[in-house]
């Protein structure tokens, strides 16, 4: 599709459960079409949407490396700037207070999973306008940022196919990128993503490594041509991307 920008979120298996639960307060309030997730403990959630497109179905998650196909999702988000521009562009307004974005496509599995015990769920949207939301829209970023701390996630990340640095959103209960281009820091593990987490970890506990090695701030030296090529990929302007 061009311009891809993701949110992936690493959540303990013991908090999968509160984390698709807020998840589905998320979704479309008045879908007719539902997704029930099996758990490992044997509970249930429902999730207002498809899988693989298919209604009323049952997806396990126990015991599954990676699910087939992805939970299919609109989900609502309060209602700021670029939001407005996007639904003016795609429907009459209706001065609505919240604004719906779909499809929003959520995968699950822990194939991906950085930490040990972890399960990793990436939303990724549909389209090239969806996307660019992703990265410039504040609310869009808070609603994600909120997710992550009311939900105990270890790790939110902000990702791009580029294939370069992810912009860090939270981690381990703390809000780290509250703005971006800047300040923010970047998320750069290249294979090694234990260390990576541990760098960032003692820099969260205000005991930076030095030289950073996987964790990249405003002060490292490749920060500011980072910054650029993720602008100059996503197409879109940096002014915009001031974020809450």
């Amino acid at each position: 599709m061009g311009i891809d920008f993701s949110y992936e979120f690493y959540v303990h298996r013991r908090d999968v459960r509160r984390f698709l639960t807020a998840v589905a307060d998320l979704c479309a309030p008045r879908s007719e079409k539902w997704t029930t997730v099996l758990l490992p403990d044997g509970t249930s959630v429902r999730l207002p949407g498809t899988h693989g497109f298919a209604s009323g179905t049952t997806v396990e998650l126990a015991g599954s490396d990676q699910l087939g196909g992805t939970f299919d999702l609109s989900l609502s988000f309060p209602a700021d700037e670029p939001l407005r521009a996007y639904r003016d562009a795609m429907s009459d307004p209706d001065g609505s207070s919240r604004i719906m974005v779909g499809y929003v496509y959520l995968s699950a599995g822990e194939t991906y999973a950085v930490l040990p015990d972890h399960w990793r769920f990436g939303f990724m949207p549909a389209v090239n306008a969806q996307s660019q939301l992703f990265l410039m829209s504040p609310s869009i970023r808070e609603t994600f940022a909120t997710l992550a701390l009311s939900t105990g996630a270890s790790l939110c990340l902000l990702d791009s196919e580029l294939g370069g640095p992810e912009i860090i959103v939270t981690a381990l209960g703390q809000r780290v990128s509250t703005q971006v281009p800047g300040p923010c820091l970047l998320w750069r593990p290249r294979g090694h993503s234990r260390e990576a987490f541990e760098e960032l970890s003692s820099r969260l506990a205000g005991q930076p490594q030095d030289p950073p090695t996987w964790i990249i701030g405003p002060e490292h030296p490749e920060f500011a041509a980072e910054v650029d090529s993720i602008a100059d990929y996503a197409q879109v302007p940096s002014h915009l991307w001031v974020g809450p």
